[in-house]
């Protein structure tokens, strides 16, 4: 990204960040790693009791600092290849910007539509809520974004990516402008409040995303700033602000069963307003055992470019299945293979296989059980990590911008801790686990594991 260095006075209003300031960006962009670590804390006593051993650790995970916030654009780049924690989908890129700002300056963001499955630009408080100010919401998800001029927006029409955008944050923003974000109040450098930009799906990887320019104006002064040239180095995360009894909001008190899907209460603010998700924790079994999960698959768009939305054939944008290991970083599974490639406890809706029902299954095993269950027709393999050795695992349904009309997604699910209120909301997309031995699934199928689920 090219510009001459900002001056001081556009340096001030991104704000200097410490590092817990940017601790509750990595917190907010992750949107679900508190409550999770919260969770841990809780299903621990369930380990022993369903034939584990060991506690994880439900100290604050490392996150990034906004390193050179001050003066460049861009300082947290948040993705399981740069931050393997907070759970991320491997199928996702997040880039973070603080923002310090009173209400006489305006953020300009300018870039180009990627290439790629969904994209959208969030604003967010000091402590990572959603909001909405004179009528506009803080989020703009990709199809609602005018094109500039000239250009297409490839999810309003059928268009080449690569148009051109410009979204602006204003503090009088009103929603008869279009392209606007609200500016949030109350930010310092201390506390300031955050943008942040999604990208799933990317066709080149996510190495391939180009986050938007950002130009910050006061009066008549406009600075553009460079992106920074570095991100991302781990430091211990502020704690989240505590409820007034002193337990954060939405702790949970019982953990719901293992193995049963339910919606948590989330308590890290800055989730993604158009991505829910569902999820269950459950104990490693023995070493010749899988674990089977399968449910009726939502429909969404082929393939990882973009694509006019809404469509009347797609339930929803996007949706995917990761595996996280049960520690105090959550990370997402990442096994290095044999021949240097990685493999990452996700799989997005394109990587799974739906049969001739439209059902999915997934199943997870080691590494060294892979070849034996891809064999099986219909079958999507998930690994454990090589790696870990806490017992601990969370599994997690996300899905992403659900069409209106599509009555039985995460998203209408109201009721938290409720594995039964998920069942019911979801019907046939709500997953069943089970475990049984590597030998009844490779002999019987997924339902002879699932007839006898364990």
């Amino acid at each position: 990204m090219a510009g001459k260095a900002p001056s001081s006075a556009g340096r001030d209003r991104t704000g200097s960040l410490p590092g817990r300031a940017s601790g509750r960006l990595s917190r907010g962009i992750a949107s679900t790693g508190l409550a999770i670590v919260l969770l841990v804390s809780v299903a621990a006593a369930a380990i022993a009791g369903c034939g584990g051993s060991g506690t994880p650790s439900t100290s604050p995970s490392a996150q990034p600092p906004a390193q050179g916030a001050q003066n460049c654009a861009w300082p947290t780049l948040y993705s399981v290849q740069s931050i393997n924690a907070d759970n991320p989908d491997s199928a996702a890129v997040v880039w973070g910007q603080p923002i310090v700002a009173d209400p006489n300056t305006t953020i300009q963001i300018a870039g180009k539509f990627p290439d790629a499955r969904y994209a959208s630009l969030s604003v967010y408080t000091p402590y990572g809520n959603a909001f909405t100010a004179n009528g506009v919401s803080s989020s703009l998800p990709d199809y609602r974004i005018r094109p500039q001029p000239g250009s297409q927006n490839p999810w309003q029409q059928t268009a080449q990516p690569g148009g051109s955008f410009a979204v602006t944050i204003s503090a009088s923003a009103t929603p008869n402008q279009g392209n606007v974000l609200p500016m949030p109040a109350g930010t310092s450098g201390q506390h300031p409040g955050y943008l942040v930009y999604r990208v799933y799906l990317p066709a080149g990887g996510n190495a391939s995303v180009q986050p938007p320019a950002l130009t910050i104006t006061e009066g008549h002064t406009a600075h553009l700033l460079a992106e920074c040239a570095t991100h991302t180095t781990p430091v211990k995360a502020e704690p989240a602000p505590a409820s007034t009894s002193g337990t954060p909001a939405g702790t949970p008190t019982t953990a719901p069963p293992a193995s049963r899907f339910y919606k948590p209460p989330l308590t890290g603010g800055g989730a993604n307003a158009d991505s829910d998700y569902v999820w269950a924790y459950f104990v490693r079994p023995a070493a010749t055992d899988v674990v089977v999960v399968t449910a009726k698959a939502p429909t969404s768009p082929p393939g990882s470019h973009p694509t006019p939305w809404p469509d009347p054939k797609d339930d929803m944008r996007y949706w995917s299945m990761c595996l996280v290991v049960g520690t105090a970083s959550l990370p997402t599974v990442a096994n290095t293979l044999a021949n240097g490639t990685t493999d990452y406890g996700c799989r997005a809706d394109d990587a799974t296989k739906v049969d001739a029902n439209g059902d999915y299954t997934y199943v997870i095993g080691t590494e060294t059980q892979r070849a034996a269950i891809e064999r099986l027709p219909g079958v999507t393999f998930l690994p454990f990590s090589s790696t870990a050795s806490t017992p601990l695992y969370l599994l997690l349904l996300r899905n992403t911008l659900v069409s209106t009309p599509f009555a039985q997604s995460v998203q209408n699910v109201t009721e938290t801790q409720n594995p039964a209120a998920a069942a019911a909301a979801m019907g046939p997309y709500y997953p069943q686990m089970s475990t049984c031995p590597l030998t009844t699934l490779t002999t019987g199928g997924p339902q002879a594991c699932l007839s006898g689920q364990s």
